[in-house]
Parts: structure tokens; sequence; C-alpha cells
């Protein structure tokens, strides 16, 4: 069996033995464009050495199957190549939908036998690496063959694109040059020339390289388009130019290229429902058609639970004019007594602490086996029926979750709010004093935020993966593995048990998993005082204590009646405290899942033809997907619709809320009193929704200030970073002050790094609030604008006593 052929006799037929890189420019070779000479490695090489290792995956220690070295060896030398690069070519590679742009290795310059065997061993191992398993969602590549070509002596290299990938426009190549090698671009080792050809006006736009010449610059532009013309489609391409001539290296299709602006289609609204809808605020952005079509009857069938123990009321979820809104029905006080004094039985059954119990005992340990089982398999290696049904199995395993999930938030709520009244009661304490008593930092989540600071423990111990991570070079696997193989396994490890989550429930976001430069950023910035979670909970300890000796003498002259009652209200606000972001992290566990194995239906459809790109499959909503799995019919004019409305959506938000905000309710004439219990319930829920709405206060204070909810102590100067999603975590630097929407259970693993916390939204019961408590950072939240008011590196000064954000100077 041989397993190297020539560049000179493959094409795209052959990219499932080959890869889609080497396949590719074998054709274009063969169709004349200037393609330097080499052979490519199939990726039955690659099959072979790990079924003689017996190992499913890459192991270091994975031998080259029998003959390889030889083939090498005699095709290294018909080459004649004094110097060849060597570089990966996989199968799911270069896609219209996935490119996988920087995800595998490349080695370069390589000389001897010898050293080729190794490069072709390097370049097998990054189809394994966690950010090529995070990209695919799956758990082993598709298959990876190697290409090997002779190195040319560049004098200039770069890329190239065919059209505009900003604005679609078809009549501009747009490229970008450095003198000698296109890796030093790749890597952002230098800033690049940028030119702009039109027509035949080759325009120099920026950059200092001097790497091209005008005529130079319309050769490479003459090369792209030519490339585009014979593959059919839009292509981003890599060239080099020697003494002799422009080379082609690569060529794939441009992904997320814009086209023209998306129309947007007005969405009918419609009489809004009965009762009172507010616009969930847990929601910014309006939920794609793939996302609410799984996740709306989900969250409209399990908000019940939300009041399970408060007011007994039961909402619905639904989408007005693309945004997600909560509706309250109409409500009397006849029914509220009647609702109320059920749940005072509940109550007195200890229901939410029994419900808690059966979290910490059964259930969480239940969901933890279920996941580790979901993640075990690999959507890329289903087939179209087997993927479907693994589809629907999550959206089941996602419904259960969230049933749990609610279920949890209600007893919890309940259970602090029931220490609220107590403490006002008794102690005579406001909110601001009972908080004092809550701990912290303790759950199944807690091991996402703290296992970054044991990786900066170890990288600040290790000079040479320190200066790496200092360097503020991009980073791929293999430099790091390359710097420091345990260390690289040691982040592998966490990129495993706690990379693969959603930062919130917004399906169209990357993971963490699939942005390891993010979490080494966060790594990066505790190099210099790594989290340390033992001190940290000393401090919360050392508040509580000094809470609790002022409770036990404000209790001194109570009874022991009373004492009771402030000490189960104590410890069932402890049970609850766990849950609060412990649900959250198996539920965004889920929903990774859900996300990975719709970006694989989406890469199929584009694939097939079906729709456009893998991104398409979030404008579908999820029956159509799963039927165009099966019936290959072309969803284009479904995707349009899809992307239309949701670009009005986000033109259009829409109002706050919907319909008259229920007015406080009063018995009527005549109607018998609740009994103690239902009062009892009742007061809970008045001491927890004032809390939850927050007071007042937000909005603008002095000139260029900020005034909002003081939601923990402390006073801090730092400069600002304005964060708004996932995607901009890696923009964080230690002491920042992080401004940003809101806080999810995910953000935590910023706040070992921040300084302090600016929020739009929240109160004095939110995440933000009181995560930033149990990190000890001073916070205002509920401003309002402060992520418009504000800008990065703007020095601002937070009052987490007062509420008060204002400007400190600028940087």
């Amino acid at each position: 069996m041989s397993y190297v052929l020539a560049l000179s006799r493959i094409g795209l037929d052959d990219v499932s033995g080959v890869g889609r890189k080497a396949a590719v420019l074998g054709e274009l070779g063969r169709a004349g464009f200037a393609v330097p000479d080499g052979f490519a490695v199939t990726t039955g090489a690659l099959e072979d050495s790990l079924a003689a290792a017996g190992a499913g995956r890459w192991t270091a220690d994975a031998p080259l199957p029998d003959g390889l070295a030889g083939e090498l060896a005699a095709a290294l030398d018909r080459l004649g190549a004094e110097a060849v690069a060597v570089r990966s070519s996989g199968v799911a590679e270069d896609l219209a939908g996935m490119s996988y742009a920087g995800q595998y290795e490349s080695v370069l310059d390589v000389r001897g036998p010898d050293a080729l065997a190794e490069a072709v061993r390097t370049c097998w191992a990054s189809g394994f690496s966690e950010r090529v398993r995070a990209y695919r969602g799956g758990d082993a590549p598709e298959g990876v063959g190697v290409l090997v070509q002779r190195m040319v002596a560049a004098r200039a290299a770069g890329a190239a694109f065919s059209v505009n990938p900003v604005t679609g426009d078809d009549g501009e190549v747009v490229i970008s040059a450095v003198r000698g090698l296109g890796e030093r671009l790749m890597s952002g080792e230098v800033t690049a020339d940028e030119w702009v050809v039109r027509g035949e006006h080759a325009e120099h736009t920026s950059g200092d390289q001097d790497a091209l010449t005008p005529e130079q610059a319309r050769e490479v532009a003459g090369l792209a388009r030519s490339v585009a013309a014979h593959l059919g489609a839009p292509q981003d391409i890599e060239w080099v130019i020697d003494d002799e001539r422009v080379w082609l290296v690569q060529a794939r299709p441009i992904t997320g290229l814009p086209g023209r602006p998306q129309q947007q289609i007005p969405i009918a609204i419609g009489e809004p429902p009965p009762g009172f809808s507010s616009r969930d605020r847990n929601t910014d952005r309006p939920w794609v058609p793939l996302q609410r079509s799984v996740f709306m009857p989900v969250f409209s069938d399990a908000a019940r639970h939300v009041f399970a123990f408060s007011t007994g009321v039961t909402p619905s979820a639904r989408a007005i004019g693309g945004w997600t809104y909560v509706t309250t029905p109409p409500d009397t006080i006849t029914d509220m007594v009647a609702r109320v004094e059920k749940i005072a039985a509940r109550i007195e059954d200890d229901e939410p602490e029994r419900l808690i119990r059966e979290w910490n005992k059964e259930i969480k340990p239940r969901v933890a086996a279920d996941l580790a089982g979901l993640r075990r398999i690999d959507p890329a290696a289903l087939s179209d029926v087997d993927l479907a049904a693994h589809f629907g199995e999550l959206m089941r395993h996602f419904a259960r979750m969230h049933d749990v999930y609610f279920r949890l938030t209600g007893a919890a709520v309940f259970l602090f709010g029931r220490l609220g009244v107590a403490c006002a009661e008794l102690l005579g304490w406001d909110p601001a004093r009972t908080l004092r008593l809550r701990g912290g930092l303790t759950g199944d989540h807690v091991p996402a935020t703290t296992g970054l600071g044991d990786l900066a423990r170890t990288a600040a111990a290790r000079p040479a993966t320190r200066a790496l991570l200092e360097s503020g070079e991009p980073l791929t696997p293999g430099r790091l593995r390359e710097t420091d193989p345990g260390f690289a396994d040691a982040f592998d490890d966490y990129v495993r048990d706690y990379g693969h989550r959603t930062i919130g429930f917004t399906l169209t976001d990357p993971t963490l998993a699939e942005q390891p430069e993010v979490l080494l950023n966060l790594v990066r910035a505790q190099l210099d005082a790594p989290y340390d979670l033992a001190a940290e909970r000393a401090r919360l300890d050392a508040r509580r204590q000094e809470a609790m000796e002022e409770a036990r003498e404000a209790l001194a002259g109570r009874t022991d009646a009373e004492r009771e009652r402030f000490a189960a209200a104590l410890a069932g606000s402890d049970l609850g405290g766990p849950v609060r972001d412990e649900k959250v992290f198996y539920a965004v566990s889920l929903w990774a899942l859900v996300r990975y194995a719709a970006l694989e239906i989406g890469r199929r459809l584009a694939a097939a033809g079906t729709v456009g790109d893998a991104g398409d499959v979030f404008f579908l909503e999820h029956p159509e997907a799963l039927a165009a799995l099966t019936d290959h019919r072309p969803r284009h004019d479904q995707v349009g619709r899809g992307r239309g409305e949701h670009a009005w959506a986000l033109a259009h938000p829409g109002p706050p809320f919907y319909g008259t905000p229920p007015a406080p309710m009063a018995l009527a004439p005549g109607m018998a009193p609740p009994s103690a219990g239902a009062e009892h319930v009742m007061a809970v829920m008045q001491w927890s929704m004032r809390l939850f709405g927050g007071p007042g206060g937000a909005g603008q204070a002095e000139a260029g200030a900020l005034r909002g909810v003081a939601a923990s102590a402390g006073r801090y100067t730092g400069p600002a970073r304005v964060i708004t999603s996932v995607t901009e975590f890696g923009k964080l630097r230690r002491g920042d002050v992080l401004v940003c929407p809101e806080t999810t259970a995910q953000w935590a693993v910023l706040f070992p790094s921040v300084g302090a916390l600016v929020t739009d939204r929240g109160s004095l019961l939110s995440h933000p609030a009181i995560i930033a408590r149990e990190y000890g950072v001073p916070a205002v939240v509920a401003t309002g604008t402060a992520t418009t008011a504000f800008r990065d590196d703007q020095l601002l000064t937070v009052d987490g006593t007062t509420g008060l954000v204002r400007p400190a100077g600028d940087p």
C-alpha cells in the first residue's frame, strides 16, 4: 500500500484520501496554476498509525506505519528540494462553512528525511488538538493528510481575498502582504501592508512593509480572481513571491462573507397576550429561529416553577416581534390567596429544602453522568439519521434539566427570602446587613474558576511558559506544547473539564473551548497573583462571622423559638446558596452540546448545498433543519426569511413591557384573612421582590458620572474594560474595571482578575451583585447606560458603598 502520492496525480475527487488542502492544490496545479511541486501523505497513513498503536486518538508514541519512512525519503529525493514546507491537510478543512483557518499545524524549512518524518507527526498531532476538537464540536478528526511542497524562497508573501470580505464588494480584491514568509502575517508577528485592487487600479491603503509593487499587487489580484473563477466561488488564497513568479500555496472558500446588507423582513406583532408581558431581562438579543424553536417551549413550560414558593402564578414565555417576553396572566386576590395557602402547606412540609437535598443526592449525580455519556458521542461520527436522533436526545435532556433548573430557582429564592424576613423582624436588619450572612464559593461550578488560578500558578513557576504567555503573541496549541508539554496537558485537561460550556443561553455564541486563546489570556492575567480559593473563603468566613456575632448579640434577648427560627432560616439559606450557579454550570454544559450538534448539522447541510454555510442552520427552526438532513431540499428561502426577520428584530427592540403592571392587591371586604403561614409566604415574596426589582437611583449623577445600586462595598480606581459578550473576554487585563450589561454564572472566570464591577442592569440580589460580594470586588449595578457611557481604558473610580461611578481621568 502506498502512503505517498505526487501532487500532480491528485484532484478534488481525492479529498477523502489526502485532505482538502492537498486536493485543491493538486486540482489547481493540474489546471495550470503555479503551485509549488510536492506530494501528499494519505489519510490512511494516520489511520494505520493509530491502528498500530491500538488508540482512537493521537499519542506521542504512535509509530509510523510500516514503509512510510522509506516512502517519505524516496519522495523527498525525487522532489530534489533542499527544504520543504509541511502542512496538515484535513478532510473537513477549507469548507465553505468551516475553514479551519489556523487550526492545524505547519512546519516550514524542513530538511532531510528524519526531520520530514517528525514534521508529519506534528501535523497529525494537531488534528487531535483541543482547539480543533472544540472547533468541530467533536472528539476526533475526520481524516488528516499531510501536504509536502518545495519550500519557496519568499521575498514576499501573504493572503488575498477575491472579493472584499468586509463589504462583499466583488469588484475589489483585498491583499495583505509582508516581506519574507507568510507565516509572519498569519501569526500576527508583523503588521502587513494592505492593498485594494479594483480593475487595474492598485491602491496601497496601509502598512510600511514595502512588500509589493503596484504591478505585483495587480498580479496577485489576477491570481485570486482566476482561482475563484476556476473553483466557482469567492476564494481566500495564500501566495508567495520569489525571484521568478507568484506562487499559489493555498485556496479556500471565503467564510462569513457578508454579501449585500441583510434585507429586513418585518415581523407582525399582532395583539399582545392578556396580562402583563415584560421583556426578558436576561436576553440581550432576539433569539435566532433554531434557539427559539428549541428553548422557547422549555422556557415557557418550566417558568412556572420560579414562583412555586411565592405567588404561585403561572407565567408563560413567547416571542413578540422577535424578542422574548414573559407574560403574567391577569390575577385576582381570591385566586392568589388560595394559591398561597397551598404554598404555605408545602413550605410547612419543608418542600424547598427537600428539593435541594434531592438535587444534591440524586439529580445532580445523574445529570453529571448523563453529560459525561453525551460528551463521549462525536456528532461528526454519526450517520445523518443518528445525528438527528442525537439532537432530539439532547433536547429531551435540556428540557428535563430546565424543569429542575427553575424548580431550584424558586426554592432557593424562597429560602434566602425567608432569612431576609427573619433578619428584618428579629434583628431589625436591612437587606445589606442580611447579605453579610451569605456564604459562597462552593458548588461544582467553583473549580471552573479556581482551575485558571492553578494553571497560572503552574505557568508562573516555569520561566519559559511564563515568557510565552507574557509575550502577547498569538498562541497556537503546537507552540504551547512545544514550549511546555506538561502545561499544555494541564491546559487541555482544563478545557476538557470546564471549557465546553456556553457563557449564557445564546446558542450562536462560541464556547470557551472554541476560544482557547481567551482562556490563556485569563491565565496570563493571574500570573502575578493566582487566585487563592482558601484565602477568599477565609475572607468570606470572616465577614460572615462578624455578622453572626452581631446577630447573636441581637438575639440574646429573644425567645428560644425565635432563635430557632433564625437558625432554621440561616441553615435553609446556606443549603440553597450553592445551587444558584451550580445549576447554571450543568445547564450551559448541556447547551454547549446542543450547539456542537447544531453546527455539525449545519456543516452537513452546507456541504450538500442545502444551505449556504454552516451558520445558516441557526436561522432554521429545528424541525426544518432535521428534515433537511434527510430530504436534502434547498432551504435558502427559509434561511433568508429567518435572517431577515432576525435583522428586523435587532433593529426594532420591543418596548420593556406590554400591558399595565399589576397593582398591589388588598383583601376584599368581608374576605377571610390568610393564615399565618400564608402571611409569612407573602412577606417573603415582598421582601424578595423588592430586592430583585432593585431600588431606584440609576442614571446620571455629576457630569460624566453614573449612579446605580451600591452592590458590593469598597472603592477602586482602574481602567475600564467594556465587555458585552464571551467573544470579548480576551480583552480583560488584571485590575480592570469590568463594565458589562450583566453577568451570568459563567462570567465568574473573569472575577479573579477584576478590580471592580459596573453593570447596566441588576439589583441587590442579582447575579452580578452576589458574585461581586463573593469575590470581594467593589460593584455598582443597574447604572442603566455604563456600557455606552464609558470606553475601554478610561480611568474609572467605582464606589460600591455609595453607588457612584465617575471618570478619574484619561489613561
